[in-house]
């Protein structure tokens, strides 16, 4: 969903344990960068053991990690992106909580850093008014949410920036059964009396989350 090619730039929140990081660190290659925020320290330090111990720290270099708040860091990570940003970034502190103010105010200075973003948080609506200005135009959020209010409260909060909904899919989860069976009545001229069972088990469906995809457009 996030269109990512070689040498991507994208920024995640929600480290977890590191298994989309890794993804979209094979995504982007070696010449691309996954910046990856997480606010508990602890599963931060967990998620850079995982992808260490990962076919001897392979990826490694392609993530990096930081920890704390999405909206109170960013700044700092773009920093580390782009040292010429500090001139006009103050790395110490947040950008405006009003979506209005950071749009007006500050969105001409802030320079477009990320192919994509990824958001796994349950209130993503309160971390975009700071980060939404360091995507590139035309590019992709894509947001991870358990739950249809969650959606619901995200796509009334992205009609006051300058961000298309475009696409809310949700992943759900199929059992299949996949067996060698014995035919009860084998065909005298088939070369076995085995036959391959592949069908959907009796299970009901599960639902999992819904992916919620927001394209970033030009300011009006």
């Amino acid at each position: 969903m996030l269109d990512t090619s070689p040498g991507d730039c994208i920024l995640e929140a929600g480290t977890g344990n590191a298994g989309l990081s890794m993804y979209l660190a094979r995504a982007v290659g070696p010449n691309g960068k996954v910046h990856s925020v997480e606010r508990s320290s602890s599963t931060s330090e967990h998620a850079q053991l995982v992808v260490e111990q990962f076919r001897r720290g392979v990826l490694m270099p392609s993530i990096v990690f930081h920890v704390g708040v999405l909206g109170e860091v960013i700044n700092k990570v773009a920093v580390s992106i782009d040292k010429s940003l500090a001139t006009v970034l103050n790395a110490e502190k947040p950008l405006a909580e009003d979506p209005e103010q950071t749009w007006k105010e500050q969105g001409n200075i802030i320079a477009p850093l990320f192919d994509g973003i990824v958001l796994d948080m349950p209130t993503p609506w309160t971390q975009l008014p700071q980060i939404f200005g360091f995507l590139k135009t035309d590019r992709f959020v894509v947001c991870y949410l358990p739950s249809i209010s969650q959606v619901m409260d995200l796509v009334r909060a992205s009609r006051q920036w300058p961000l298309l909904v475009e696409d809310v899919v949700e992943v759900d989860w199929r059992s299949w059964d996949i067996k060698v069976a014995i035919v009860r009545n084998p065909d005298p001229l088939a070369a076995s009396d085995e036959a391959m069972v592949c069908r959907p088990t009796h299970t009901p469906i599960g639902h999992t989350a819904f992916l919620v995809k927001l394209r970033k457009c030009g300011a009006q």
